[in-house]
């Protein structure tokens, strides 16, 4: 069985963090031997703006760093999503056939909503006023903020770097998005917290051309 090497350095995750992302844990495979610089990105959800979007960003920034990455091509019409056996079946069969040294599958792990009371908030701030050339009075100004429930929703997500050849996890991350505006600008901040990771936890990852 392989071995994973776990890193909980807070230096690390605060590193790897944007503005909308988090990363909660990364493992990796200490033994591995190959860089993987081609790689295919495919994410796992039937909605087909989101695996777009995510797809899209993710393969920018990787693009952008020095590797060589493309979404994977078939259509969202077109693949068995009824049938994880022969979707897995389907992405390996493409990633052999491109050549491609691993494949970087995200999926969506959980998906929690929660409420927070907020008790009701009175604030001060104090007024002056003029009484005259050389004289002013000061009263505090009071609102009342009432008490409301606050609704967050945090996205959990799993990124795993599969080898080609062997079609076993390398490398793998768990994130959290919370409350994200747009799953465009999600994607985006995503994409660039996966590849800095990629880079700084995965043994052997080429960093050049």
């Amino acid at each position: 069985m392989m071995k994973y090497a776990c890193f909980f350095i807070a230096a690390l995750l605060v590193g790897c963090a944007g503005p909308g992302t988090k990363v909660e844990r990364i493992d990796a495979v200490s033994e591995v031997d190959k860089d993987y610089k081609r790689v295919m990105v495919f994410a796992v959800t039937e909605k087909e703006h989101n695996r777009s979007m995510i797809e899209a960003e993710l393969v920018a920034e990787l693009n952008a760093h020095n590797f060589k990455a493309s979404p994977f091509p078939v259509s969202n019409s077109d693949i068995p999503w009824g049938d994880p056996t022969r979707l897995q079946q389907l992405v390996a069969e493409d990633a052999r056939n491109g050549a491609y040294d691993g494949v970087m599958v995200v999926s969506l792990v959980s998906k929690q909503r929660e409420s927070r009371y907020v008790p009701e908030q009175v604030n001060y701030q104090p007024i002056v006023t003029s009484v005259g050339p050389l004289a002013a009075s000061t009263y505090m100004q009071t609102t009342v903020v009432p008490a409301e429930y606050e609704e967050t929703t945090t996205y959990a997500l799993k990124s795993t770097l599969f080898d080609t050849d062997s079609a076993k996890p390398v490398w793998q991350l768990y994130s959290s998005t919370v409350d994200p505006k747009t799953i465009d600008a999600a994607a985006k901040d995503f994409g660039a917290v996966i590849v800095k990771a990629l880079e700084k936890t995965l043994p052997h990852v080429k960093k050049g051309p």
